[in-house]
């Protein structure tokens, strides 16, 4: 595994698995992990419309600045990658135009009737991946009884 692709949106699950990102990069000795942050679009009549700043607006990047202090402090650089469209669709999407043998996302844990109805995006990425999937629970980091001391 050299090649990984980190999913983030600022959130706390997010923000887990870039903690899980940066550790099993130092442990594997990767230099570089991709971060991608997808603005969600709602389709219109006039096309598809932005649901947060658009991709040439430099607020639209500030979700990458904790993200990049993580693996700064794990002595992994971070590469930016930014994209606008369906989120599950757009991190398959770049998981194979980049060749990613990995890809780290967290997981939101929608109800059963949630995640029935809008479907996860941890599910989805899953499902069509070209790679390796890890799906990274936040809290779980720090309790080697819930899985933790095996990332």
């Amino acid at each position: 595994m050299r090649n990984m692709l980190v999913a983030v949106d600022g959130s706390e699950y997010s923000l887990a698995a870039v903690k899980a990102a940066a550790k099993l990069a130092a442990e594997r000795g990767i230099r570089k992990v991709t971060l991608l942050n997808v603005i969600p679009t709602t389709p219109t009549p006039v096309g598809p419309m932005p649901t947060a700043a658009p991709p040439e607006d430099p607020e639209a990047w500030e979700v990458f600045d904790k993200p990049r202090e993580i693996l700064k402090g794990a002595g992994v650089e971070a590469l930016l990658l930014l994209r606008e469209g369906d989120p599950a669709e757009e991190i398959v999407q770049a998981a194979r135009e980049g060749g990613f043998d990995l890809i780290v996302v967290g997981h939101r844990g929608l109800s059963p009737i949630k995640a029935f109805l809008l479907g996860s995006v941890s599910n989805r990425v899953v499902t069509h991946a070209p790679c390796s999937v890890l799906v990274v629970r936040p809290g779980l980091e720090n309790n080697p009884s819930k899985g933790g001391a095996g990332l």
